[in-house]
């Protein structure tokens, strides 16, 4: 009995040990290498009409209202929805897919944006199916910089069915459901959709982009890296840079 608990605490001790050091591992890994985006650190964000593969006209048009305020609460400057597309109608570029066959780089000095959003819509579709109504979404997003090198994507797709509560009634559940599909199917929820993609894409999960310039996050998000921002760095190069004669 003696000789069984000696080695039942061994084992413990044992695998103690490894958790304990397991944990220092993890814990001490080192600072993440920058990606791409930060390295790059954009300020402004030019974003070009929306290449539209579905049905709906009217689809550009949510995508582009919702947009802006996610870019710019992250810290962007977003030059205005419409004053892009009224510049870009005087250059002649009057069809969103005609605008994403154009060198980026022309693009960029243009407007003289640092990076150029691209987005597709393909898919934009209410499906009606057994009493229930499916409105679906997927959206495809790409950032090139002001060099034509694209530097980000990400591709979201997102679905909606209308949730019925049980009123402990089959038949009244029945209409009930109908009743919900019917609505969903008349009026879908896009813009809520089009909304938490957006949300998803820029804010969450592994595509999140950093916090821009113009975020209270900004410093302190790139302090983990111990390397200055590229504007405290052009600041400081002015301060010390000689006047000129």
């Amino acid at each position: 009995m003696l000789q069984l608990y000696s080695r039942l605490t061994r084992v413990s001790l044992i695998v103690m040990g490894a958790v304990f050091f397991y944990g220092c591992a993890s814990t001490n890994s080192g600072p993440r290498a920058m990606t791409e985006f930060e390295q790059l650190r954009p300020t402004s964000i030019l974003v070009v009409p929306v290449v539209n593969k579905s049905v709906d006209v009217e689809a550009p048009t949510y995508m582009l209202t919702t947009l802006p305020m996610v870019l710019g609460n992250r810290g962007y400057y977003v030059f205005p929805i419409n004053t892009v597309k009224t510049i870009l109608d005087h250059e002649g570029f009057y069809e969103p897919a005609e605008v994403h066959a154009q060198p980026p780089e022309s693009l960029a000095a243009m407007f003289g944006a640092d990076c150029i959003l691209y987005v597709t819509i393909h898919e934009w579709t209410s499906q009606y199916i057994l009493l229930a109504t499916t409105t679906i979404v997927d959206f495809e997003y790409r950032l090139v910089n002001s060099d034509g090198h694209q530097f980000w994507h990400a591709r979201k797709r997102l679905h909606y069915s209308p949730q019925n509560n049980d009123t402990g009634n089959p038949l009244a559940n029945l209409v009930g459901a109908a009743i919900s599909a019917a609505l969903e199917r008349a009026k879908p929820n896009y813009l809520p959709l089009t909304r938490q993609a957006n949300g998803e894409v820029f804010l969450y999960n592994g595509t999140a982009i950093p916090p821009g310039p113009y975020s209270p996050k900004h410093q302190a998000y790139y302090s983990q890296f111990d390397v200055a921002p590229a504007t405290d760095k052009t600041t400081e190069e002015q301060k010390t840079a000689p006047a000129a004669q």
